[in-house]
Formats: structure tokens, C-alpha cells, sequence
């Protein structure tokens, strides 16, 4: 038994832990985009096979610190390399290096290869050659900055992988900006694919969330298709390949499932549809998975032929599951057309043509600059343009852009009238090893808390409690039960000094009081102005006289100047 360390994206620990746990090994360890555990030859063996959200496994041989380059160099030719490369093997070195006392990653890497090199010349051994490419042995050194001890950690392992495990080895052809394998299975496993329903990808590209939900479905090992990994290439010592175990596991079809159901694949592009149809037949899965030709914003006015079909079964089985709809929609470079069009219309279509499903939407968060029908400018992340609920939000990355999976529940009519008929938006995510809460549900958790006034009193959001003076609100009669009326007869007055008096019992009522009326030209009450006389013509200035002999113009002003010609001599 032995430690093994399998890297990952950020986000998919926790998926890759459980794999771990299915293929046997013991003693797992969640870190940053990297999971460890203890297993033997076979499990390291598996874990290649077998993981699909793994980038690399690796298996460490030499841990030692240094503080320098040359005292790398001295504890790496210290080894005994004849344990594991043999003479004449070509050998290359990846690296992880987060350390200040190797800021030069591409120096520290050139002499740990010197020093290897030199080990075997010393030992009267040929001198192992370097290749970039399919290398006989290929070792990874990490070094990092481990608490107060004196230099850094360093570690040195063999990459029983390889090539990257997300070359699994099914696509012939590759679109632009394709997704990456490892991510599109870890987002299918977090959305709990597995192959118990129907799926549907509206923007399929090459075709690879459609592959890896067919090898989920029928529980297809990932590294099937590969033509090889790293560890066969292993001769020395207790890490030589042994053929024969490796033999059994890739025979073994034991763990295959039937697929009852089925995927459903469209794109835009007939470009693209021709890629993915060439990597789904070589990947021997055409008959789980059907294409078709269709723009994604068809579906607002056309219902998918895998929704129609649940509606229809939902009359005989009210308990049918529901297709899942799993796409990457173009952001960044891959997007020609505006941003907020081509988001909100992913959401026009997601309500229209998919009613009672359950979407999961992956997308830049990269906010992008929309504008408002009056020029106005504001920021948003796309996936804030679909103008839907989501229920689940999860950080992922992909292919270093910061990107986020969102997950939405389908339904008639607006969101109010859903939780009016007493349904809630499923929040829990669907890995057991994750946080309680996710970021949708502490967003909740905060204005909840601030529901609440100083007074204690909390926050009727269906009906208005109080008003501003404390008094209680009456919903019926839009004021305060409280208030004055108008009608009521006032039981004080005011003085001419403004002073405020209660009446005496034997007081007669007040004037009512007359609206202005214009065409009697009746004075206003309490008004000891006279209205305007239009008739009479008077202001303030004293009325207006016309004198016809006044000058229209200056002295100066010159009538034959302005006088226009319209003879017809011209």
C-alpha cells in the first residue's frame, strides 16, 4: 500500500473523493484541486481506468526540503534513480512550484534534470535523454512554502497518467473552445446524472456532454478509449507494469448497465453536428444518442420532442422523471452576437420549450456592459441576463475562465404563483460532502436577518402591519384606522393666531367651505383678493393702451432693405 495523489479542476474535490471511495481506496484527503488516499498497484491502475474527473494520478517517491536550486540539485542526485528509470529510458519533468525560494520554476526544473543526468553518468550508466513527448518515465516535482520549517517541501512522483487523463482518447475532431472532458463529467455528476432519464443538450458543440453522459449511463470506464497511460511504460523495480492485472481490469465489463433511456444532441451548427456525429460513432455510443439540426431559440415557439413526450407521460405516471437539460452556452470569444440578446433569449426559450425540466447552465462570470432603452450603461454577469430563478449556484473553472453552474427549475406561469401553490426551488446540492448552505441560500439567510427592525417586529412582506406613526394599517380602507375624516366634524379649532383650542360644547359648526366657482367669479373663502377681470384688461402696470403711431422698429431700421422683389422681371 501506498500513498496516491489525483489532481482535479477547482469544484470537483468533492465529486472526485467519491469516486475514490467507489474504486477502493482508503484514507482519502480533500485538498486544493487535488484529492489523496492510499491504495495498492491495482487501485493506482483503477484510478486511471476509472476516474473521470481526475486530470493526472500520481504516485510520490522522494519528499526532502531545500532552499536553493544547488541544494536541490545535491538532494536529487542523492537518490537512487536505478529504482525507478532504467538506463536508457527517456524521462521529462512537470512541475508545481509555490515557493519564494524558487521563483524561477523553469530554472528549478532544469536542474533537477542535471542532477538525474549526472547520477547515471557518475554511476558509469548512460545518460537517461529528455523528451517533451511520450517520455519513458514522466516525474512531477512540487515544492511549496510549508508552515515556519527551514526551506521548502519538495516532492518528487511518477505520473502513472501520462498524457492528461481528460484525453480520453473518443474525439476524432474538436470544435472551437470545446469543454473539457474532466469538467463536463463533473458537471453532470454534481447535477446527479445517472442515466435514469432522458437528457438533452441544446448547444452540444463537439458532442461532449453527450458522450460522457452515455458512459455514465452504461458505466463505461472514462480511460477505455486511450491508447496507453504513463505506468506501462514502468520496468524497474516494484513499480514495473504487470500486463496481466492490467489485462483483467480493462477485460472486465462486469460493472456495465443497461440505458433504458435516452440523449438528445442540437446545435446551430451544421459544422458542428458533423464533428460530434464522427466522435459519437467512434466512441460506439450512436445508438443512446440522437442529433439534430435546430437553433436553440426554435424552442420558444416549438416544445422539444423529449419534454413533449414526459407531458404525455405524466398522464399515466405522475411520478415520470424528467429530462435534464446539461449545456454550455457560448461566452467570450466564442460569442459573436450581443451578450444580453442571446442571453435572454436562452431564457425565453429554457420557459417556453421545456416546461416541468430542470436546467444546468455553465457560463463565464465575466461581467459584460448592457445598455437600456435610454442609453444608460450598467454591468451583469450573462448568466443574470436569462431573467430566471436559479436554485443552485456552484464556482467552477474552465480552461482558466472563472465560470459558474446554475441550475433551473422549469414551471408555468411566474414565480409567485409557483410558491403560491406551495412548492419551493430545490437548494441542496447534490454532493453529500459539500457545505450545508450554498451562496443562494446564505443570500436568504442575510435578508432574513435584516427583516427584522429595532423594535423586534418583523416584516410582513403580503401585508403592511403598520405606518410610519405606529398606528395599524388597514389594507381595506388604504389608511391608517386612526385617521381623520374629513366628514367627521373636528372637535377643536384653530385661531387666527394658530394656536389650537378645543370647541365648547355649545359651538356652532364650522363654515363649509365652497369650491371656487369661474363662471360666477365668486370669491374663494377666506380670500380677500378680487379675482383677475379678463374683460377689464388690468394688471399691475395699469391698462393697456395700443398707439398706432408707435415706431415697430428701431431709428435705424431700413424698410427698402427688407422688402421682398416678387415681380416677375427676374
Amino acid at each position: 500500500m501506498f500513498q496516491i495523489i489525483a489532481k482535479t479542476l477547482a469544484g470537483l474535490e468533492e465529486i472526485l473523493a467519491k469516486e475514490i471511495e467507489s474504486i477502493g481506496g482508503i484514507n482519502i484527503a480533500i485538498g486544493n484541486r487535488m484529492v489523496s488516499f492510499v491504495g495498492d498497484k491495482k487501485t493506482l491502475y483503477m484510478a486511471n481506468l476509472w476516474l473521470r474527473t481526475a486530470l493526472r494520478i500520481l504516485k510520490p517517491v522522494e519528499r526532502f526540503t531545500a532552499s536553493s536550486p544547488e541544494e536541490l540539485y545535491d538532494k536529487v542526485k542523492a537518490i537512487d534513480w536505478t529504482k525507478y528509470i532504467e538506463e536508457g529510458q527517456t524521462i521529462t519533468i512537470d512541475n508545481t512550484i509555490y515557493s519564494e525560494n524558487f521563483r524561477n520554476s523553469r530554472y528549478a526544473i532544469y536542474r533537477c534534470k542535471d542532477a538525474i543526468c549526472d547520477f547515471f553518468v557518475e554511476n558509469g550508466m548512460k545518460r537517461p535523454k529528455v523528451s517533451v513527448a511520450s517520455a519513458d518515465v514522466q516525474l512531477n516535482l512540487h515544492i511549496t512554502d510549508e508552515g515556519d520549517q527551514e526551506g521548502s517541501a519538495c516532492t518528487i512522483s511518477l505520473d502513472s497518467s501520462g498524457e492528461p487523463l481528460y484525453k480520453r482518447g473518443y474525439k476524432e475532431q474538436l470544435t472551437d473552445a470545446p469543454i473539457s472532458e474532466v469538467l463536463a463529467a463533473g458537471i453532470l455528476l454534481k447535477a446527479g446524472w445517472d442515466g435514469s432519464r432522458d437528457l438533452i443538450d441544446p448547444m452540444c458543440g463537439s458532442g461532449t456532454f453527450l458522450v460522457e453522459a452515455a458512459l455514465i449511463a452504461t458505466n463505461t470506464p472514462a480511460g477505455i478509449y486511450r491508447k496507453s497511460f504513463g505506468f506501462e511504460r514502468w520496468t524497474v523495480g516494484e513499480n514495473a507494469f504487470d500486463s496481466e492485472l492490467w489485462q483483467d481490469l480493462y477485460d472486465d465489463d462486469s460493472a456495465q448497465r443497461e440505458f433504458i433511456h435516452h440523449i438528445y444532441g442540437s446545435d446551430i451548427s451544421k459544422v458542428a453536428l458533423e464533428v460530434t456525429e464522427k466522435n459519437i460513432k467512434a466512441a460506439g455510443l450512436a445508438k443512446y444518442i440522437t442529433l439534430e439540426h435546430k437553433d436553440f431559440e426554435d424552442f420558444a415557439n416549438d416544445t422539444h420532442p423529449a419534454v413533449s413526450a414526459y407531458n404525455e407521460a405524466l398522464i399515466e405516471n405522475p411520478d415520470a422523471p424528467a429530462p435534464m437539460l446539461v449545456f454550455n452556452p457560448p461566452y467570450g470569444k466564442r460569442l459573436i452576437t450581443d451578450v444580453p440578446t442571446f442571453y435572454r433569449m436562452v431564457g425565453t426559450s429554457l420557459k417556453k420549450g421545456f416546461q416541468n425540466c430542470e436546467a444546468w447552465v455553465i457560463s463565464s462570470e465575466e461581467k459584460v456592459v448592457i445598455k437600456d432603452a435610454r442609453g444608460n450603461k450598467s454591468e451583469a454577469e450573462p448568466l443574470d441576463l436569462i431573467g430566471l430563478k436559479p436554485s443552485i449556484k456552484i464556482d467552477l473553472n474552465n480552461g482558466g475562465i472563472s465560470c459558474q453552474l446554475r441550475k433551473y427549475e422549469m414551471f408555468k406561469g411566474k414565480f409567485q404563483e409557483f410558491r403560491a401553490e406551495g412548492n419551493e426551488l430545490e437548494k441542496k446540492t447534490t454532493d453529500e460532502g459539500e457545505k450545508k448552505f450554498t451562496k443562494l441560500e446564505h443570500k436568504y439567510a442575510k435578508k432574513d436577518r435584516k427583516s427584522e427592525d429595532k423594535g423586534g417586529k418583523k416584516f410582513d412582506k403580503d401585508k403592511k402591519k403598520f405606518d410610519r406613526d405606529g398606528k395599524k394599517f388597514d389594507k381595506d380602507r388604504k389608511k391608517p384606522s386612526g385617521a381623520r375624516d374629513n366628514k367627521k366634524e373636528r372637535d377643536y379649532e384653530v385661531r387666527e393666531d394658530g394656536s389650537i383650542v378645543a370647541k365648547k360644547a355649545d359651538a356652532k359648526p364650522a363654515r363649509e367651505r365652497k369650491p371656487f366657482d369661474k363662471e360666477k367669479k365668486e370669491r374663494k373663502p377666506f380670500d380677500n383678493k378680487k379675482p383677475f377681470d379678463k374683460e377689464k384688461k388690468e394688471n399691475k402696470r395699469g391698462p393697456k393702451v395700443f398707439d398706432p403711431n408707435r415706431p415697430m422698429f428701431g431709428e435705424d431700421f431700413d424698410a427698402s432693405k427688407h422688402v421682398l422683389d416678387l415681380s416677375d422681371d427676374k
